[in-house]
């Protein structure tokens, strides 16, 4: 159950780089569809990830640039950056907690998680 709650913690404070990301940028963004649209982005890269396996990964990023594009009303490189942008403050984030020794067991509980309802669907 701590588990859940570490990512979902996670994935809350991911929610305000991306926010940040795409206001400098000049896009259209609110905290709410901020929120909405990691959610929405969240689900369609765990259904393609199920579905595709292997080519999933590249598929996934560019559906995400996509998303990004049309949902924050922002062109092709400046959903790139975005998604970019996330993603390496979602890596700060993931090196910050591993560093302070916080959730290090807990990080990979959630990746075994994912990876059992992976093989259920």
């Amino acid at each position: 159950m701590n588990a859940l709650w570490l990512f979902l913690l996670i994935f809350i404070i991911t929610v305000f780089p991306l926010y940040l990301t795409v206001k400098l940028l000049g896009g259209r963004i609110t905290l709410l569809s901020a929120l909405a649209i990691k959610v929405v982005a969240f689900l369609l890269a765990l259904l393609i990830a199920v579905a595709l396996g292997a080519i999933g990964p590249l598929l996934i990023a560019l559906v995400l640039i996509l998303l990004y594009r049309f949902a924050f009303r922002i062109g092709i490189i400046r959903a790139f950056l975005a998604w970019l942008l996330e993603g390496l403050a979602l890596l700060a984030i993931l090196f910050l907690l591993n560093n302070l020794g916080i959730a290090t067991a807990k990080l990979s509980t959630i990746a075994n998680s994912f990876q059992h309802l992976a093989t259920l669907l």
